[in-house]
């Protein structure tokens, strides 16, 4: 099957849906498909997402090799993520700059609609699986459509997304009805957009494919009964944009109420946007500078692991989310999770894996921090239920069967059959 993953570019450094796009493709080549990413606009020559895909032998093209227009926007967009620019301009107009982005991005994107219809018209994928709702997607599905193409569109979020998102979903509902099919990446979020688009058949459920950790926790043995008195501070870490909708301040906030009586607990937080100098401030504020670590960006897959498997505890209070890669890194790794109930997350922790507390909760999140924190052994047997969880839901195994039965779904060409690898002891519980 001659396979086509879609989006408007690679925004990394860190992307939840370039990650998952990337994760596909090495999957889908290891079972024999032909497939490449097709992007509408190129990434940058240093991106580590386009060295991860080539590196693999996967094809990366580009629909506008060359647009001056949108190589502009990027470096406006650099210059809004600078700390300098962000302090002396961005904060006094986040709205308002945020709608000429916007603005700018789809007028831009339109001008090449001609440019993607001819580019599929002469390529003639099999399929189009298209992620996200970002400016791209809809001319890219709008082609597909005009040709005959099989079309499946990927929601990476929630329907319970924030505010700032709402112009790209206003787009979005536009093109659904051309798609052939559209998929979410739990039930749960499924259910969520089905309710939000109730035109739609129904909402297919593929998770992400995030593979077992090779390293084994090193902080995940079970401690001896005369070395866990405590006196060793748990480790928490953050992994995510740093972004009002994930929750950093409300990590602060919590680290500084579970470390009032004496030091419990300290936090690495990996990750880089528009709230650094907000948490750098409220680190400050609170004193808790010996207590909290903010590590930066990790920037490829080992980096990635050596910050999973320095940490005890997994913490995420987003207020809104679909399926976060990081907890399902975090899980991989053997590290139990605390994150808030929102989107697709309750189905991916259970009680057995972590923790569930109201998103912008610091005092919830700050007491099950400490409950963690006092019991060693749970926090054990937590990290091993999360790694099996992981294996359950989403290792390759798991995942790929049930993303190929989809796009033999889409594509009229009957079954999956044995063209993967099964785990004959796992059928996965979304399919």
């Amino acid at each position: 099957m001659k396979i086509a993953l879609c989006k408007t570019s690679i925004f990394g450094p860190i992307s939840g849906a370039d990650e998952t796009m990337l994760n596909y493709a090495l999957h889908l080549q290891q079972t024999g498909h032909d497939v490449s990413v097709v992007l509408l606009y190129p990434p940058s020559v240093d991106d580590q997402y386009l060295r991860r895909l080539r590196l693999k032998g996967i094809s990366v093209q580009a629909i506008v090799p060359r647009s001056y227009l949108f190589a502009l926007l990027r470096v406006f967009r650099s210059l809004l993520t600078s700390a300098l620019f962000f302090l002396f301009f961005v904060k006094r107009a986040p709205g308002g700059l945020r709608k000429i982005w916007q603005f700018a991005v789809r007028a831009i994107t339109q001008l090449h609609y001609r440019d993607c219809r001819a580019y599929f018209a002469a390529a003639r994928p099999d399929l189009l699986h298209v992620f996200t709702p970002d400016t791209g997607s809809a001319i890219m599905i709008r082609a597909g459509h005009e040709l005959g193409i099989p079309v499946l569109y990927h929601e990476m979020g929630t329907a319970h997304h924030l505010p700032l998102l709402e112009d790209y979903y206003r787009r979005l509902e536009k093109v659904l009805p051309l798609c052939t099919e559209v998929a979410a990446l739990s039930p749960r979020l499924a259910a969520e957009w089905s309710t939000r688009f109730p035109f739609l058949s129904s909402v297919s459920v593929l998770p992400l494919i995030i593979e077992r950790s090779d390293t084994t926790h090193s902080l995940n043995s079970l401690p001896s009964d005369n070395n866990a008195d405590n006196d060793v501070e748990t480790v928490f870490g953050f992994a995510a944009r740093l972004e009002e909708g994930k929750g950093p301040l409300v990590l602060v906030d919590a680290l500084a109420k579970v470390n009032r009586e004496r030091p419990l607990a300290v936090a690495k937080i990996a990750g880089m946007g528009p709230q650094l100098l907000d948490v750098k401030a409220r680190v400050r504020e609170l004193e808790l500078r010996d207590a909290c670590e903010l590590v930066g960006h990790y920037s490829d897959p080992r980096l990635r692991s050596a910050f999973m498997n320095s940490l005890d505890v997994f913490v995420l209070p987003s207020f809104a989310e679909g399926t976060p890669n990081g907890v399902i890194e975090a899980m991989a790794h053997g590290i139990p999770v605390i994150a808030s109930n929102v989107g697709g997350i309750p189905d991916i922790i259970d009680a057995d894996s972590g923790i569930l507390v109201p998103p912008g909760d610091a005092a919830a999140l700050a007491d099950a921090m400490a409950a963690l924190a006092n019991d060693p052994k749970r926090r054990n047997e937590m990290g091993a239920a999360a790694r099996e969880r992981h294996q359950k839901l989403f290792a390759p195994t798991a995942v790929v069967p049930l993303l190929l039965n989809v796009y033999h779904r889409v594509t009229g060409n009957g079954h999956a059959g044995n063209d993967v690898r099964r785990d004959k002891n796992h059928l996965h519980p979304w399919g």
